[in-house]
């Protein structure tokens, strides 16, 4: 079950992939249900953004979304969807849960042009939330996980530019969902 965390806990950004053909449009509810289907609870509060979870900007009301462990998903066509508030503790890494946001790309290790740029964004506008966030790989914090499919740090030491052999090439089909505010 989710629990509260103040903001000023928060001190790392995770990144993960779904693991899943890359392109695919898969969305938020199909790793809503899949994390259910895995038991992860969020607290009913959390969802609906009331009584210490009701703080912005901070709260993120996604009632319909019960299980799903990420804060924000980025879908394969660059469209970005919330999961958690981010004062809701994550269920992506375990023993890191408390103080990190967990942010999940579609796919395994290709991503759009627009992915990339989605995820730059993200990061970006958690770094202005947050001082000094720690930007990791799921694969960083845990040595038995191949996620995501490419090196945080190479990414953020090429500027959070997209990573050369990690675009998906303009013949591959991205399948187009709607993003989800």
């Amino acid at each position: 079950m989710s629990t509260y965390r103040p903001p000023n806990t928060i001190d790392t950004v995770i990144i993960h992939c779904a693991a899943i053909p890359n392109g695919r449009g898969d969305t938020i509810e199909d790793i809503d249900r899949w994390h259910h289907d895995r038991n992860f609870k969020r607290h009913s509060d959390a969802r609906l953004g009331e009584s210490v979870w009701e703080s912005k900007p901070y709260t993120m009301k996604q009632p319909h979304l019960r299980s799903v462990g990420y804060h924000v998903v980025v879908h394969a066509n660059g469209g970005q969807a919330i999961g958690r508030c981010l004062t809701e503790t994550g269920a992506h890494a375990k023993n890191y849960n408390a103080t990190s946001i967990g942010i999940c790309m579609m796919g395994t290790d290709k991503f759009s042009l627009a992915q990339w740029q989605s995820l730059k964004s993200v990061v970006q506008g958690f770094q202005t939330l947050f001082d000094e966030l720690t930007i990791v790989g799921h694969r960083d914090v845990d040595p038995h996980k191949t996620c995501p499919g490419f090196d945080v740090s190479a990414w953020l030491d090429g500027g959070m530019q997209p990573l050369e052999n990690h675009i998906l090439n303009d013949d591959d089909e991205v399948s187009h969902v709607e993003s989800i505010s």
